[in-house]
C-alpha cells in the first residue's frame, strides 16, 4: 500500500507522490492519473492514460465508466 500526502500548494491542493510511489505506479512527471472513488469513498481504480500507446484503450475506458454508471441506476 502507498501512503500519499495531500498538500495545499498556492491555491490548489495536490497529492504528493514519492519516488517510490512513482516507480510502483509506473508514472512520470506529466502523466495523467484517473482516480475513481468507490461507493464507500475509498479509491477504487487508479489508471493512467494509455491511449497514446493503445488506440483502443480510450474506448475501453469509456465503456468501463458507462457500465459503472448504468450499474448505479440498477441498484
Amino acid at each position: 500500500m502507498l501512503a500519499l500526502k495531500v498538500e495545499k500548494i498556492g491555491d490548489r491542493v495536490a497529492v504528493v507522490l514519492t519516488e517510490e510511489a512513482l516507480a510502483q505506479l509506473n508514472l512520470a512527471v506529466g502523466d495523467v492519473l484517473h482516480v475513481e472513488p468507490g461507493r464507500d469513498g475509498a479509491v477504487q481504480v487508479v489508471t493512467r492514460e494509455v491511449w497514446l500507446e493503445d488506440p483502443h484503450a480510450r474506448g475501453r475506458a469509456f465503456l468501463r465508466r458507462y457500465n459503472k454508471s448504468f450499474e448505479r441506476f440498477e441498484g
